[in-house]
């Protein structure tokens, strides 16, 4: 905001050298140091209205009404009888102050009803209504020597308010002293601004010619818009100073080129701990460890950013408690326009929460990976050992199978034999020791029989001989036979020999299905399909059952013989293995599982 001196060229109330009230109405101010210089501008202001027949109304102070009276009366004036027409007022502005105030605040009110009356008194003792009437305030002096600037010029305002309605020439003073502080500037102008014209001070009035007062008018103005100026670049400061202050999440402060802090804010407070007066003055190397400051490290800094306009780094900083802390800092070079060092800004924020958050999430992350591989490894070792439990499950298999058909198979044949050889021994006609010969005959085939298949379906000497296609057909064959279950088996034309690994593990697959199939599916009917699909072998295993929910198949363990078994979990872990998948449909219409194995074209022979 700016205020201009109004009048352009600051019109002075009137010559020095005329006694004349004024002419027209108006109101100026005068500017004085000297309290004589002010009476002085009162006889003629006053003392020439009062001279010319107009009216004159003086409000002051006690000792500047008497003074003024005296030298009036002592140029031959007759002020008494002036009084008593009632064309010249006085009031003393000391006891009229407090008439037109309320809470320390100017009333309009107040001030219109302390006034006018006097006014219409004066003009009615003139009995001219168009000559102005000459009034003197200085109510405003009173307020701004008060430290009241915005009271003196609201009163100010309340007197041009009067002078739209009424005819006057109104006169106000004010010492110069009043304006010695640098905060006035702004108030000053704008109380320049509520006038018509402003007086500069007695030295202007000492002036000789028209010239020289146009030459100091046009200094005055120069002086004003450069208080306007550095009003405005004052106030710029001040609010920067503010919003910096306000500020309480950084630490914004100065530091001379040395390095020595300049100034603080309420932010760097709150963060480092240091009052304005506890740190102003010292060396900012007080925040650093002291293994920086042994380094050297606060200096390079202030080197790094004079070179190069800024610096920025992360690290521990100390409070002023010692504590630490860990401290985003940004260190940034003033210069002025000629490029001459001024100093340094410097921000820094707390940055602590940031940091401890952050490691701890590089501790969560480090600990959650360790997790991981802990876990990849308890499944790999998991994994080995189902892979060994499998494998070793399947030795044992072929270990008691060789076992049954080797020891206790060979044991059964000779018994059969000896039976056999005893029987010959045995009269005809003694039927019933013949009738129990030869049941122990025909029970001692039936355990050869069964020997023989469990050994097989332990482990079939079929799947190494023959391979799987064959394998498969003779398992459904004892499968039926056991379980009164129909299968049928489609194979795909020209399948040929698989790897041991492969024919083995889906061999298995078919043992456990059909045994689930058996067990929980009710169905009456099994396919079992064999094929090679996009370079993969599938097996299919497929009932028209109830339907068995995974769940139930996850916790079948047994096989056809009741011996432990993996259910689908050991489907699954053979699959795998391999590198191949089991996927399991099932509904209310039956359940189809399909073990696929990704395979190389198969051979026509079995491997070595």
């Amino acid at each position: 905001m700016s205020f201009a001196v109004s009048n352009p060229d600051l019109q002075p109330l009137s010559s020095p050298t005329r006694m004349a009230g004024p002419d027209q109405a108006g109101h100026s101010v005068q500017l004085y140091t000297d309290d004589a210089f002010l009476i002085d501008v009162l006889m003629r202001f006053i003392g020439g209205a009062v001279a010319a027949g107009d009216s004159g109304v003086v409000v002051a102070t006690r000792d500047n009404h008497l003074e003024l009276e005296k030298r009036l009366c002592a140029n031959g004036m007759d002020m008494a009888k002036a009084a008593m027409q009632g064309r010249y007022i006085t009031l003393d502005a000391h006891e009229t102050l407090p008439k037109i105030m309320v809470d320390g605040t100017v009333d309009e009110k107040r001030f219109v009803n302390a006034i006018s009356p006097v006014l219409k008194q004066a003009r009615t003792a003139m009995g001219n209504a168009e000559r102005p009437i000459a009034v003197f305030g200085e109510l405003v002096a009173l307020l701004w020597a008060d430290a009241k600037p915005l009271q003196a010029i609201r009163v100010e305002q309340l007197w041009n308010g009067l002078a739209k309605s009424q005819s006057i020439s109104l006169l106000c003073a004010y010492p110069t002293s009043v304006f010695a502080h640098g905060k006035d500037t702004e108030p000053f102008l704008t109380m320049c601004g509520e006038h018509s014209s402003v007086v500069p001070s007695e030295s202007y009035l000492g002036l000789e010619n028209d010239e020289q007062r146009l030459r100091s008018i046009a200094k005055l103005q120069q002086k004003a818009e450069a208080l306007e100026k550095e009003l405005g670049i004052r106030q710029s400061e001040e609010r920067f100073r503010l919003l910096v202050d306000a500020v309480k999440d950084y630490a914004i402060f100065m530091l001379d080129p040395a390095g020595k802090v300049s100034s603080w804010n309420t932010g760097a407070e709150r963060i480092k701990g240091y009052k304005p007066s506890e740190i102003l003055g010292k060396h900012f190397s007080c925040f650093y460890p002291e293994e920086d400051v042994l380094n050297g490290k606060p200096h390079w800094e202030l080197v790094i950013a004079a070179k190069e306009g800024r610096f920025e780094d992360e690290g521990w900083r100390l409070r002023k408690d010692g504590s630490r802390f860990w401290a985003n800092v940004i260190i940034s070079a003033l210069r002025d326009e000629s490029g001459r060092l001024l100093g340094f800004a410097k921000v820094t924020r707390d940055s602590s929460e940031k940091m401890e958050a952050q490691k701890a999430l590089q501790k969560e992350v480090a600990e959650r990976r360790e997790a991981q591989r802990l876990l990849h490894r308890s499944e790999t070792s998991l994994r080995q050992l189902s892979l060994h439990l499998l494998r070793t499950q399947d030795e044992e298999r072929r270990r008691i199978g060789r076992d049954l058909h080797d020891s206790l198979g060979q044991y059964l044949a000779v018994l059969k034999m000896k039976l056999e050889s005893f029987a010959t021994f045995v009269e005809p006609g003694k039927d019933d020791a013949a009738k129990e010969l030869n049941d122990c005959i025909r029970l001692a085939e039936d355990s050869i029989r069964e020997v023989r298949t469990v050994s097989y379906l332990l482990y079939p000497p079929m799947l190494e001989e023959m391979g799987l296609e064959s394998a498969i057909q003779w398992y459904l064959d004892g499968f039926s036979a056991r379980s009164g279950i129909n299968t049928a088996f489609v194979v795909q034309p020209g399948f040929g020999r698989l790897p041991r690994d492969f024919e083995l593990a889906l061999f298995r697959v078919l043992q456990e299905s059909l045994t689930n199939v058996h067990r929980h599916s009710g169905s009456q009917t099994a396919q079992v399909r064999l094929s090679m699909k996009d370079g993969s072998v599938v097996l299919e295993v497929e009932d028209a059952g109830k339907g068995v929910s995974p769940n139930l198949l996850e916790q079948s363990g047994q096989d056809w013989m009741g011996a432990p078994g993996v259910g689908v979990r050991g489907m699954n872990e053979r699959m795998r293995q391999l590198g191949g998948r089991l996927e399991l449909a099932s509904s209310d219409s039956g359940t189809r599982l399909s073990a696929i194995i990704p395979v190389s074209a198969p051979s026509s022979s079995a491997p070595a």
